[in-house]
């Protein structure tokens, strides 16, 4: 028996799912009476859903930040925050999660007032346990839609800053491509003027280095403005991670954290683009800054069907839900000021994207953060070229 001294109906032989009529979903289940709650919930899971529990609005918000479900069914009148005031809530901070009431007070009035808040349906005690799985099931492909259209606005938000950032860049490279060569051309002259000046020539020999490196980034800044393919000459993987690891471990100097690779014997020796060269290097050092000293970073590589799979994993603190869904955002950045642009990732999608892959980034239960970049696993002598 509910707070308001109606009664929900157990659930019964024929309410059972049918074979694939239930799709696995992470719902959450808020009301103040325990009975109510385990009831929901044995309803929920005999579907296939996980379920998680609430006994007030405040705690199923925090469950909400933690680990947003897709549907949330709610009692209406609950101690402390009621279910009005949680639909509001959960709307307006997750606009992507499906608020559904279960009420006892199954007014006309109740109801529009509570959908006006953003419920996407209200169901009146006492209430079927048959009902409830349909009215899941329907908020379910409700909240699917949603999610589509959210990733579809996400999507068209970053190309249009990827746009911009495309027409920036190539203002920027052009500006700094003739300074840049007439000074590459100063250092060299002053170099052959050294004679058997060791420390000198040591220090021109890396000023020349970096500048080289700038010309790089340059080229690379061209490419990205132009949708350029990324004709490079392809060298073997084993290399290009092994470079990348070298190349953050000097950068961060004391800083750095243990970084170790294992790659596959059918794929350590596989011809890959130039271009990876720079992801791997970006990757590796957002683990690295991640972890810190006292951190380990692991490269793995091996071959899946017809796909190579590059895998980054660090033990660091990983990132919260808002943050991992803004990682590929340009000029986005968790770093100090001066400490990242915020273009690492966003430029890094690109470059696997045009190589004809994907990369993802997720946070698993366990810890840190596992960046996973796929390519096509071209034949020996013929690898993956740009789109």
């Amino acid at each position: 028996m509910t707070t308001d001294g109606t009664h929900v109906q157990p659930p019964d032989a024929a309410n059972a799912p049918t074979e694939g009529a239930a799709v696995p979903a992470h719902v959450l289940v808020v009301d103040d009476q325990p009975i109510v709650r385990e009831f929901l919930a044995e309803v929920l899971r005999v579907q296939g859903h996980r379920v998680s529990l609430a006994e007030r609005g405040e705690a199923a918000l925090d469950l909400i930040r933690k680990d947003p479900p897709h549907v949330v069914l709610t009692d209406l009148k609950m101690n402390g925050m009621d279910g009005h005031d949680l639909v509001r809530r959960i709307r307006a901070s997750h606009p992507a999660v499906v608020p559904v009431v279960i009420t006892g007070f199954g007014t006309v009035q109740h109801a529009v007032d509570v959908m006006r808040d953003g419920a996407f349906d209200v169901l009146t005690k006492p209430c079927p346990a048959a009902e409830i799985v349909s009215t899941v099931a329907k908020a379910l492909e409700h909240q699917r839609a949603l999610q589509t259209n959210a990733d579809l606005r996400e999507r068209l938000r970053v190309q249009e800053k990827l746009a911009m950032i495309g027409k920036l860049a190539a203002g920027v490279a052009h500006e700094l491509n003739n300074p840049l060569d007439a000074t590459l051309r100063c250092v060299r002259m002053v170099a052959s003027r050294t004679g058997g000046d060791a420390e000198s020539k040591e220090l021109l020999d890396l000023a020349h280095a970096g500048l080289l490196r700038m010309a790089d980034i340059v080229k690379s800044l061209l490419t990205f403005s132009r949708h350029a393919a990324i004709q490079q000459k392809p060298e073997p993987l084993a290399r290009l991670v092994e470079e990348a690891v070298a190349g953050v471990a000097m950068a961060v100097a004391d800083l750095a954290p243990k970084i170790t690779s294992e790659l596959a014997p059918d794929v350590a020796e596989h011809p890959v683009p130039r271009a990876l060269h720079q992801v791997l290097t970006n990757v590796v050092r957002n683990a690295a800054d991640a972890t810190g000293p006292t951190g380990h970073v692991q490269v793995r590589a091996r071959r899946d069907g017809d796909r190579v799979r590059i895998e980054v994993r660090d033990d660091g603190p990983g990132m919260p839900p808002g943050v991992l869904q803004r990682i590929f955002e340009p000029f986005f950045t968790t770093k100090p000021p001066g400490k990242g642009t915020g273009l690492g990732l966003p430029i890094s999608a690109r470059v696997v994207e045009n190589l004809g892959g994907a990369i993802t980034v997720e946070c698993p239960p366990s810890g840190g953060t596992l960046v996973r970049v796929t390519l096509p696993f071209a034949p020996s002598g013929a690898p993956a070229s740009a789109r």
